[in-house]
């Protein structure tokens, strides 16, 4: 399928359901592969060097996740050949995408095949096939980063196009150092461009002028969490800042926390209102990983800053986190002091005054501060959460007589639970028809991708202090029966897409490459 302005984009038809989390993993040696026995982790680790060639395949996968809406998660793999009977996505014992390899006996001429997206037989979708047989090196021909771009292209659900001057043509080309324009547009077309966070698309975030605040939570718990943040673009800064509970002291920490969310490599920074720098981390070796910056002191009633940025200038510097503040102390609980007991003394009769016109009681309230989402109190300025399997959002309030309003499309098909906790829930589609209603939460069913509106409300004249939005999926109950013959031996498994080293005849000469 081509794109308008690039006519050499060509789409396989598929696509990972659940693009928020695509995990990926390197099968260990040992195991039965495509086209033999893995041995990568042994050959590269002996050619390329240990930890050196993982960090290549790791560059690949973070620079598609640096200009797409999808988040590419490393994970551990085990003792399983490939294609084994299992989930298509989210399978607990290794990555939806897997990396193995092995020599192709008599095939000097393809460098390795890859899988698309599911299905593709039982759990093959994404899998990466590479042929240790090739000169593979760092920086000269055949690089590993410029394969594996390639191939995790595939993996991705991208096919071969007829141009000649991108990433994902069919045949070797050389070194390459990033994607073009019309890889971008490929990857872009399937899963979209990447997208700016919730707390970005309401304003908050950008600067040190507004900053995500996370005070209200921290007046009664020792952390606060704004979970599902996100580096948009390398060079992307987000700002945090609380002001410190009356019960703070001694140390604290923040932690800005990739792990199991991204291909990021965050660096945190603690500034205190003077814009002096108390603290920072950062470990620019790793990805997917957290930074966490301690500071030894903390005044009651002082506002603080913290900016998160990569730690790196590359793509690793893209992808979504969470951001916590933690205090080393907890809120104190008061105790209800004690009443001593006094003799009651004899009742003296009172004569009654002449009825007289009764003064006003004027009620006493604790006023309810507005949220860092204020103002969304209409569904047109409804506080985007964007497509979700499931999300939660902390220290929310509702001041008397407001309504909050938030937008998510769902991430998957199936039904999801929106709790809040007391206060009344309406779910609304697209078209603002309700769908579910109730106090607490509700049950809504859902299409993939389709798109709902939330409306929150105190149930009552009382505003709510603090709650929490949560959306979650409901488990169906339903089992699938599967006959005691493997699946994979059913099922059709199509032929994984292989990356020539050979130029096509039509090819200029310059696309040639020489077999070593």
């Amino acid at each position: 399928m081509a794109t308008a302005g690039y006519d050499y984009l060509v789409k396989a038809g598929y696509r990972w359901a659940d693009p928020a989390r695509i995990t990926y993993s390197i099968a260990p040696d040992g195991v039965q592969w495509i086209s033999g026995i893995n041995g990568i982790n042994a050959a590269f680790d002996s050619k390329l060097g240990a930890g050196v060639w993982e960090r290549e395949i790791a560059r690949a996968l973070a620079t598609w996740e640096s200009v797409a809406n999808i988040n590419l998660v490393p994970v551990a793999d085990g003792n399983y050949r490939e294609n084994s009977l299992g989930s298509s996505q989210g399978d607990p014992r290794f990555g939806d995408i897997r990396i193995g390899g092995s020599t192709y006996v008599g095939n000097l001429s393809t460098l390795a095949q890859t899988y698309f997206p599911p299905p593709q037989g039982t759990s093959a979708g994404g899998d990466v096939d590479v042929n240790l047989g090739m000169a593979y090196a760092i920086g000269a021909n055949y690089d590993l980063y410029s394969v594996i771009l390639h191939e995790t292209g595939h993996s991705l659900g991208l096919d071969h196009p007829s141009s000649s001057q991108v990433v994902m043509r069919a045949v070797y080309g050389g070194v390459v150092n990033g994607l073009t324009d019309g890889d971008i547009a490929g990857i872009q077309s399937i899963y979209g461009a990447r997208q700016a966070d919730m707390y970005e698309s309401q304003g908050y975030g950008l600067s040190s002028s507004k900053p995500i605040d996370l005070t209200s939570v921290l007046t009664s718990a020792r952390t606060s969490t704004a979970s599902s943040a996100s580096l948009t673009k390398i060079g992307d800064v987000e700002w945090f800042s609380f002001v410190a509970p009356s019960y703070a002291s001694g140390s604290w920490q923040v932690t800005a926390s990739a792990s199991n969310t991204s291909m990021l490599s965050p660096k945190v920074m603690v500034y205190d209102a003077g814009g002096n720098l108390m603290g920072q981390a950062a470990d620019a070796t790793k990805w997917s990983t957290d930074a966490t910056a301690s500071m030894s002191s903390i005044v009651p009633g002082q506002r603080y800053y913290a900016a998160v940025t990569g730690a790196t200038s590359d793509v690793f510097a893209v992808g979504s986190y969470s951001f916590t503040v933690s205090m080393s102390q907890s809120p104190s609980i008061p105790t209800p002091p004690v009443a001593t007991p006094t003799p009651t003394p004899t009742p003296t009769p009172v004569p009654t005054p002449p009825s007289t016109p009764a003064s006003p009681v004027h009620s006493t309230s604790v006023t309810i501060a507005a949220d860092r989402f204020e103002l969304n109190n209409s569904s047109a300025s409804a506080t985007k959460l964007g497509r979700l399997a499931q999300g939660l959002l902390t220290g929310l309030t509702l001041p008397t007589a407001d309504v909050d309003f938030f937008s998510f499309q769902a991430g998957a098909a199936g039904v999801y639970q929106v709790s809040a906790g007391r206060s009344y829930i309406q779910v609304l589609n697209s078209r603002g028809r309700v769908l579910a209603q109730g106090t607490g939460a509700v049950n809504v069913s859902a299409t993939r991708n389709a798109s709902f509106v939330i409306r929150t409300q105190a149930p009552g004249s009382t505003g709510i202090a603090d709650y929490t939005l949560a959306i979650n999926p409901v488990a169906s109950g339903k089992r699938r029966l599967v006959l005691g013959k493997s699946l994979a031996h059913q099922e059709t498994i199509a032929k994984p897409e292989a990356f020539q080293v050979r130029a096509a005849p039509a090819w200029a000469a310059a696309m040639r490459a020489a077999i070593v």
